[in-house]
């Protein structure tokens, strides 16, 4: 059986007459942390949406887990064991923090062990324990980005998405939640990333691939694309 989670082949999708993915070809191997980086408007966030059933798209190959995901609706790709933790959160703010990630496992695979899985994401985020009371509009930015990732890992996964987890984040903020992504990754889930913050995405990352305009034009190791002058120019300045 191939160790292959996730397979995309000459995926190409938009919204109503923009095309934002021309050519993406990737795949993610169970047990991965794999980034996908590239500047604003590439294709990045559009990937995650085909993957997770919210952009439908033509492709010659969109296989989860040795299975045709490409016309499935998102709750049964939710079912299948895919995770996408939206750009900007998406919390239900008026919610409790607890109340948040009970939203997290509506699924009829995960419902049985709600207790058990609220208890294991606070054993995770210790600090969403001491906060399972507070409206999760109240939350700093960077609780309410835990609290976002907790809420997906409800689900139990496979396979979690991430679009943008430093967004407007503090530095210090951001290298905690690396850090937790890193132990989500160690835990056995295998994790795809979009991330703009190139350095801190590829830092606890096995593989990365570069995105522009809709299609991938490089691919490889976290120390491969950092020694890229292409990418040394174009996101690092230097």
């Amino acid at each position: 059986m191939s160790d292959r989670l996730l397979e995309l082949e000459q995926v190409r999708a938009g919204y109503g007459d923009f095309q934002a993915l021309f050519n993406i070809t990737l795949e993610v191997k169970a047990g991965e942390i794999v980034t996908l980086i590239g500047a604003n408007g590439a294709g990045k966030t559009t990937t995650l949406r085909v993957i997770s059933g919210l952009v439908r798209c033509k492709s010659r190959k969109l296989h989860f887990d040795g299975q045709d995901i490409s016309q499935l609706p998102p709750h049964e790709i939710v079912m299948r064991g895919i995770s996408h933790v939206p750009e900007g959160r998406q919390l239900f703010p008026h919610m409790s923090v607890e109340e948040n990630l009970a939203l997290g496992a509506y699924i009829p695979r995960v419902r049985p062990k709600l207790k058990a899985g609220i208890a294991e994401q606070f054993e995770l985020f210790p600090r969403l324990q001491e906060r399972r009371k507070q409206l999760a509009g109240t939350l700093s930015g960077g609780e309410q980005q835990m609290l976002a990732v907790a809420r997906g890992l409800m689900a139990a996964p496979k396979l979690l998405l991430l679009d943008e987890p430093s967004l407007g984040l503090a530095p210090k903020i951001v290298e905690e939640v690396f850090a937790k992504i890193q132990q989500i990754g160690k835990s056995g889930v295998t994790v795809l990333i979009v991330e703009q913050n190139v350095v801190d995405g590829l830092s606890i990352s096995d593989r990365g691939y570069v995105v522009e305009n809709g299609e991938i034009t490089l691919q490889g190791t976290p120390k491969e694309l950092l020694a890229n002058q292409q990418i040394r120019t174009a996101y690092l300045g230097l």
